[in-house]
Protein backbone atom coordinates (compact mmCIF):
# COMPACT_ATOMS: atom_id res chain seq x y z
CA UNK A 1 0.00 0.00 0.00
CA UNK A 2 1.30 4.04 -0.37
CA UNK A 3 2.08 5.19 2.37
CA UNK A 4 2.01 8.67 4.02
CA UNK A 5 4.15 11.13 2.95
CA UNK A 6 4.58 14.80 4.60
CA UNK A 7 2.58 17.35 2.53
CA UNK A 8 4.40 19.93 0.02
CA UNK A 9 7.65 18.12 1.06
CA UNK A 10 9.24 19.77 -1.76
CA UNK A 11 8.27 23.43 -0.15
CA UNK A 12 9.02 22.52 3.10
CA UNK A 13 12.98 22.05 1.80
CA UNK A 14 12.87 24.94 -0.21
CA UNK A 15 11.11 27.17 2.94
CA UNK A 16 14.36 25.61 5.40
CA UNK A 17 16.44 29.54 5.54
CA UNK A 18 18.20 31.20 7.84
CA UNK A 19 17.25 34.99 8.94
CA UNK A 20 18.95 36.61 5.88
CA UNK A 21 17.10 34.07 2.90
CA UNK A 22 19.22 34.76 -0.51
CA UNK A 23 19.09 32.73 -4.02
CA UNK A 24 20.36 30.00 -4.82
CA UNK A 25 23.74 29.84 -6.57
CA UNK A 26 21.68 28.57 -10.75
CA UNK A 27 19.47 31.74 -9.34
CA UNK A 28 22.54 34.26 -9.69
CA UNK A 29 21.41 35.75 -13.38
CA UNK A 30 18.12 36.52 -12.11
CA UNK A 31 19.27 38.07 -9.30
CA UNK A 32 21.00 39.92 -10.25
CA UNK A 33 18.67 41.75 -13.13
CA UNK A 34 15.98 42.17 -10.56
CA UNK A 35 18.51 43.79 -8.29
CA UNK A 36 19.40 46.44 -10.69
CA UNK A 37 16.07 46.94 -11.23
CA UNK A 38 15.08 47.94 -7.66
CA UNK A 39 18.41 49.68 -7.07
CA UNK A 40 17.22 52.02 -10.16
CA UNK A 41 13.70 52.57 -9.39
CA UNK A 42 12.32 50.47 -11.77
CA UNK A 43 11.05 47.69 -10.15
CA UNK A 44 7.85 46.39 -11.44
CA UNK A 45 4.45 46.20 -9.42
CA UNK A 46 3.77 42.79 -9.99
CA UNK A 47 6.63 39.46 -10.81
CA UNK A 48 5.14 36.36 -11.94
CA UNK A 49 8.22 33.97 -10.48
CA UNK A 50 8.04 30.84 -12.95
CA UNK A 51 9.49 27.38 -13.48
CA UNK A 52 8.96 23.79 -12.79
CA UNK A 53 8.89 22.58 -9.49
CA UNK A 54 12.11 22.16 -7.29
CA UNK A 55 14.20 25.29 -8.57
CA UNK A 56 13.92 27.00 -5.68
CA UNK A 57 10.99 29.87 -6.70
CA UNK A 58 9.62 30.44 -3.32
CA UNK A 59 13.20 30.98 -1.70
CA UNK A 60 13.92 33.30 -4.83
CA UNK A 61 10.85 35.27 -3.64
CA UNK A 62 11.48 34.80 -0.26
CA UNK A 63 14.94 36.25 -0.65
CA UNK A 64 13.70 39.06 -2.66
CA UNK A 65 11.01 39.65 -0.40
CA UNK A 66 13.14 40.09 2.98
CA UNK A 67 15.47 42.85 0.74
CA UNK A 68 12.42 44.96 0.05
CA UNK A 69 11.41 44.92 3.76
CA UNK A 70 14.80 45.17 4.61
CA UNK A 71 15.77 48.72 6.37
CA UNK A 72 19.63 48.48 5.80
CA UNK A 73 20.89 45.97 2.78
CA UNK A 74 23.81 45.08 2.74
CA UNK A 75 25.84 43.39 -0.47
CA UNK A 76 22.46 43.28 -2.06
CA UNK A 77 20.83 40.91 0.45
CA UNK A 78 18.78 41.60 3.71
CA UNK A 79 20.36 42.60 6.75
CA UNK A 80 19.05 40.41 8.75
CA UNK A 81 19.14 42.49 11.83
CA UNK A 82 17.07 45.78 11.18
CA UNK A 83 13.69 46.32 12.56
CA UNK A 84 12.25 45.16 9.06
CA UNK A 85 14.07 41.83 9.27
CA UNK A 86 13.17 41.16 13.05
CA UNK A 87 9.16 41.99 12.08
CA UNK A 88 9.91 40.09 8.78
CA UNK A 89 11.46 36.66 10.66
CA UNK A 90 9.20 37.02 13.24
CA UNK A 91 6.16 36.66 11.03
CA UNK A 92 4.53 39.73 12.51
CA UNK A 93 5.89 42.77 9.71
CA UNK A 94 3.00 44.98 8.92
CA UNK A 95 3.55 45.32 5.29
CA UNK A 96 4.18 41.67 3.95
CA UNK A 97 1.38 39.39 3.60
CA UNK A 98 1.95 35.63 2.67
CA UNK A 99 -1.35 34.18 0.46
CA UNK A 100 -1.33 30.68 0.16
CA UNK A 101 -4.09 27.92 0.42
CA UNK A 102 -5.70 26.87 3.50
CA UNK A 103 -5.01 23.19 2.95
CA UNK A 104 -2.19 21.72 1.36
CA UNK A 105 -2.32 21.27 -2.05
CA UNK A 106 -6.22 23.11 -1.98
CA UNK A 107 -7.17 25.74 -4.13
CA UNK A 108 -6.55 29.88 -3.39
CA UNK A 109 -10.28 31.08 -2.42
CA UNK A 110 -11.35 34.29 -3.93
CA UNK A 111 -12.49 35.49 -0.25
CA UNK A 112 -8.72 35.10 0.42
CA UNK A 113 -8.05 37.24 -2.72
CA UNK A 114 -10.65 39.89 -1.90
CA UNK A 115 -9.31 40.35 1.39
CA UNK A 116 -5.91 41.70 -0.13
CA UNK A 117 -7.86 44.75 -1.11
CA UNK A 118 -7.73 46.41 2.74
CA UNK A 119 -3.81 45.55 2.67
CA UNK A 120 -3.56 47.10 -0.53
CA UNK A 121 -5.67 49.95 -0.16
CA UNK A 122 -3.93 51.08 3.36
CA UNK A 123 -0.30 52.99 3.47
CA UNK A 124 2.55 51.35 4.71
CA UNK A 125 2.58 50.59 8.23
CA UNK A 126 6.47 51.63 8.28
CA UNK A 127 6.36 54.20 5.12
CA UNK A 128 8.10 51.30 2.94
CA UNK A 129 6.91 49.10 0.47
CA UNK A 130 4.35 46.37 0.94
CA UNK A 131 4.74 42.67 -0.51
CA UNK A 132 2.21 40.70 -1.22
CA UNK A 133 3.81 36.94 -1.41
CA UNK A 134 1.18 34.70 -2.92
CA UNK A 135 1.82 30.76 -4.39
CA UNK A 136 1.25 28.76 -6.16
CA UNK A 137 -0.56 31.41 -8.50
CA UNK A 138 -2.07 28.23 -10.37
CA UNK A 139 -4.00 27.63 -7.51
CA UNK A 140 -6.54 30.54 -8.27
CA UNK A 141 -10.21 29.74 -10.10
CA UNK A 142 -11.44 32.05 -12.28
CA UNK A 143 -13.24 34.17 -9.79
CA UNK A 144 -10.15 34.28 -7.98
CA UNK A 145 -7.96 35.19 -10.16
CA UNK A 146 -10.42 38.23 -11.67
CA UNK A 147 -10.39 39.56 -7.77
CA UNK A 148 -6.54 39.98 -8.17
CA UNK A 149 -6.92 41.28 -11.16
CA UNK A 150 -8.53 43.77 -9.74
CA UNK A 151 -5.49 45.18 -7.70
CA UNK A 152 -2.84 44.47 -10.68
CA UNK A 153 -5.04 46.99 -12.85
CA UNK A 154 -4.74 49.72 -10.42
CA UNK A 155 -1.00 49.06 -8.79
CA UNK A 156 -0.40 51.03 -5.67
CA UNK A 157 3.14 52.60 -6.43
CA UNK A 158 4.41 51.09 -2.91
CA UNK A 159 2.49 47.18 -3.42
CA UNK A 160 5.20 44.21 -5.26
CA UNK A 161 3.22 41.54 -5.75
CA UNK A 162 5.28 38.29 -6.28
CA UNK A 163 2.88 35.49 -7.41
CA UNK A 164 5.33 32.10 -8.10
CA UNK A 165 3.87 29.72 -10.00
CA UNK A 166 4.77 25.96 -11.35
CA UNK A 167 2.57 26.32 -14.00
CA UNK A 168 2.06 29.62 -15.94
CA UNK A 169 -0.33 28.56 -18.64
CA UNK A 170 -2.45 28.13 -16.13
CA UNK A 171 -2.65 31.77 -14.93
CA UNK A 172 -5.35 34.37 -17.00
CA UNK A 173 -3.15 35.76 -19.73
CA UNK A 174 -4.32 38.78 -18.81
CA UNK A 175 -2.40 38.48 -15.65
CA UNK A 176 0.60 37.31 -16.59
CA UNK A 177 0.09 40.08 -18.84
CA UNK A 178 0.52 42.71 -16.17
CA UNK A 179 4.07 41.13 -14.61
CA UNK A 180 7.07 40.79 -15.26
CA UNK A 181 8.31 37.35 -15.67
CA UNK A 182 11.63 36.19 -13.85
CA UNK A 183 12.15 32.53 -15.44
CA UNK A 184 14.02 29.67 -14.29
CA UNK A 185 15.20 26.86 -16.60
CA UNK A 186 16.70 23.87 -15.24
CA UNK A 187 20.25 24.32 -14.29
CA UNK A 188 23.15 22.62 -15.75
CA UNK A 189 23.30 19.08 -14.33
CA UNK A 190 27.09 19.82 -13.13
CA UNK A 191 25.85 22.85 -11.44
CA UNK A 192 22.80 20.86 -9.82
CA UNK A 193 25.23 17.80 -9.13
CA UNK A 194 27.69 20.36 -7.24
CA UNK A 195 25.14 21.39 -5.04
CA UNK A 196 23.76 18.40 -4.06
CA UNK A 197 26.93 17.06 -3.10
CA UNK A 198 27.55 20.13 -0.87
CA UNK A 199 24.12 18.94 -0.15
CA UNK A 200 25.24 15.74 1.06
CA UNK A 201 23.94 13.69 -1.81
CA UNK A 202 26.89 12.23 -4.23
CA UNK A 203 27.46 10.04 -6.69
CA UNK A 204 24.90 7.47 -8.48
CA UNK A 205 21.94 8.11 -5.81
CA UNK A 206 22.66 12.18 -7.15
CA UNK A 207 22.27 11.33 -10.33
CA UNK A 208 19.27 8.79 -10.15
CA UNK A 209 17.31 11.73 -8.12
CA UNK A 210 18.12 13.98 -10.34
CA UNK A 211 16.88 12.43 -13.50
CA UNK A 212 13.50 11.77 -11.81
CA UNK A 213 13.26 15.24 -11.12
CA UNK A 214 13.62 16.27 -14.20
CA UNK A 215 16.82 18.17 -13.60
CA UNK A 216 15.23 20.13 -10.48
CA UNK A 217 17.66 19.63 -7.33
CA UNK A 218 15.45 20.53 -4.79
CA UNK A 219 12.98 18.08 -5.87
CA UNK A 220 15.95 15.48 -5.86
CA UNK A 221 16.78 16.20 -2.51
CA UNK A 222 13.34 15.94 -1.70
CA UNK A 223 13.14 12.44 -3.31
CA UNK A 224 15.78 11.06 -1.72
CA UNK A 225 13.99 11.51 1.71
CA UNK A 226 13.11 7.72 3.24
CA UNK A 227 9.38 7.99 2.69
CA UNK A 228 9.17 9.48 -1.15
CA UNK A 229 12.10 6.50 -2.11
CA UNK A 230 9.23 3.92 -0.44
CA UNK A 231 6.31 5.34 -2.02
CA UNK A 232 8.36 5.32 -5.73
CA UNK A 233 9.20 2.14 -5.14
CA UNK A 234 5.94 0.84 -4.22
CA UNK A 235 4.37 2.62 -7.13
CA UNK A 236 7.14 0.49 -9.92
CA UNK A 237 6.09 -2.65 -8.31
CA UNK A 238 2.90 -1.76 -9.57
CA UNK A 239 3.95 -0.75 -12.38
CA UNK A 240 6.04 -3.79 -12.79
CA UNK A 241 3.22 -6.06 -12.43
CA UNK A 242 0.96 -4.43 -14.78
CA UNK A 243 3.69 -5.40 -17.37
CA UNK A 244 3.01 -9.08 -16.74
CA UNK A 245 -0.78 -8.95 -16.08
CA UNK A 246 -0.65 -9.44 -12.01
CA UNK A 247 -2.58 -6.72 -11.25
CA UNK A 248 -5.66 -4.96 -12.82
CA UNK A 249 -5.09 -1.68 -13.97
CA UNK A 250 -8.62 -0.37 -12.06
CA UNK A 251 -7.36 -2.15 -9.21
CA UNK A 252 -3.77 -0.54 -9.26
CA UNK A 253 -5.76 2.95 -10.49
CA UNK A 254 -7.65 2.98 -7.04
CA UNK A 255 -4.51 2.50 -5.27
CA UNK A 256 -3.17 5.44 -6.50
CA UNK A 257 -5.59 7.96 -6.68
CA UNK A 258 -4.93 9.56 -3.42
CA UNK A 259 -1.04 7.83 -2.61
CA UNK A 260 -0.60 9.34 0.74
CA UNK A 261 -2.00 12.16 2.58
CA UNK A 262 -0.52 15.59 1.25
CA UNK A 263 1.49 13.62 -1.99
CA UNK A 264 0.86 14.74 -4.88
CA UNK A 265 0.09 12.74 -7.94
CA UNK A 266 1.83 14.90 -10.51
CA UNK A 267 4.90 13.66 -8.81
CA UNK A 268 4.40 10.26 -8.90
CA UNK A 269 3.16 10.83 -13.12
CA UNK A 270 6.84 12.53 -13.15
CA UNK A 271 8.31 9.53 -12.35
CA UNK A 272 6.74 7.51 -14.51
CA UNK A 273 7.46 9.75 -17.25
CA UNK A 274 10.95 9.60 -16.65
CA UNK A 275 10.99 5.76 -16.55
CA UNK A 276 9.61 6.10 -19.42
CA UNK A 277 12.00 8.58 -20.77
CA UNK A 278 14.91 6.02 -19.86
CA UNK A 279 13.17 3.21 -21.20
CA UNK A 280 13.30 5.43 -24.79
CA UNK A 281 16.53 6.53 -24.19
CA UNK A 282 18.07 2.57 -23.65
CA UNK A 283 16.35 1.12 -26.38
CA UNK A 284 17.32 4.05 -29.09
CA UNK A 285 20.89 4.49 -28.01
CA UNK A 286 21.30 0.73 -27.24
CA UNK A 287 22.74 2.24 -23.34
CA UNK A 288 22.16 0.64 -19.70
CA UNK A 289 19.49 2.02 -17.59
CA UNK A 290 18.78 0.85 -14.49
CA UNK A 291 17.71 -2.94 -13.55
CA UNK A 292 14.29 -2.00 -12.80
CA UNK A 293 13.52 0.01 -15.78
CA UNK A 294 15.81 -2.71 -18.51
CA UNK A 295 13.58 -5.15 -17.04
CA UNK A 296 10.53 -3.63 -17.86
CA UNK A 297 12.24 -2.70 -21.26
CA UNK A 298 12.75 -6.18 -22.13
CA UNK A 299 8.96 -7.38 -21.55
CA UNK A 300 8.13 -4.77 -23.99
CA UNK A 301 6.89 -6.43 -27.53
CA UNK A 302 8.12 -5.08 -30.84
CA UNK A 303 11.76 -4.25 -30.57
CA UNK A 304 11.38 -1.86 -34.04
CA UNK A 305 9.94 1.78 -34.93
CA UNK A 306 6.44 0.34 -34.02
CA UNK A 307 7.21 -0.27 -30.66
CA UNK A 308 9.17 2.79 -30.02
CA UNK A 309 6.16 4.98 -31.35
CA UNK A 310 3.83 3.42 -29.06
CA UNK A 311 6.30 4.23 -26.13
CA UNK A 312 6.30 7.48 -27.25
CA UNK A 313 2.63 7.81 -27.65
CA UNK A 314 2.52 6.88 -24.11
CA UNK A 315 4.64 9.28 -22.92
CA UNK A 316 2.98 12.36 -24.60
CA UNK A 317 0.12 10.74 -22.43
CA UNK A 318 1.97 11.45 -19.70
CA UNK A 319 2.60 14.77 -20.30
CA UNK A 320 -0.73 15.95 -21.50
CA UNK A 321 -2.10 14.01 -17.63
CA UNK A 322 0.55 16.29 -15.88
CA UNK A 323 -0.78 19.50 -17.62
CA UNK A 324 -4.89 18.85 -16.75
CA UNK A 325 -3.54 17.98 -13.00
CA UNK A 326 -1.20 21.38 -13.08
CA UNK A 327 -4.28 23.03 -15.00
CA UNK A 328 -7.57 24.20 -13.15
CA UNK A 329 -9.81 21.90 -14.89
CA UNK A 330 -10.01 20.09 -11.86
CA UNK A 331 -9.94 16.99 -13.69
CA UNK A 332 -11.09 13.21 -12.83
CA UNK A 333 -8.02 11.50 -10.96
CA UNK A 334 -9.20 8.16 -10.94
CA UNK A 335 -10.42 8.69 -14.55
CA UNK A 336 -7.39 10.08 -15.70
CA UNK A 337 -5.14 7.56 -13.76
CA UNK A 338 -7.33 4.31 -14.76
CA UNK A 339 -7.12 5.59 -18.42
CA UNK A 340 -3.21 5.62 -18.29
CA UNK A 341 -2.98 2.33 -16.45
CA UNK A 342 -5.26 0.96 -18.67
CA UNK A 343 -2.72 2.10 -21.76
CA UNK A 344 0.25 1.28 -20.14
CA UNK A 345 -1.43 -2.46 -19.51
CA UNK A 346 -1.83 -2.47 -23.28
CA UNK A 347 2.00 -1.92 -24.33
CA UNK A 348 3.01 -5.29 -22.87
CA UNK A 349 0.37 -7.23 -24.67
Amino acid sequence: MPVKSDPAREETIVERQPAIPSPLPWQAAQWQRLGAQWTAGRCPHALLVSGQPGLGKRRFADAFAALLLCDQPRHGLACGECRGCQLRIAGSHPDFIRVVPEKALGPLKVEQIRQLGEFVGRTSGREGVRVVWLAPAEAMNVNAANALLKNLEEPSGSVVFLLITDNPSGLLPTIRSRCQTIAFPVPPQQSSLRWLSDSGVEGEAATGALTLAGGAPLLAVSLMEPESRELREQFLVDLTALTRGDESPVTVAGRWETPGEGTDLNSLLQCWQSWVAQMLRARSTDSAAEREIMALLQRLPGAGPGGMQRLFGFYDQLLKARALLSGNSNPNKRLLLEELMIRWSALFR
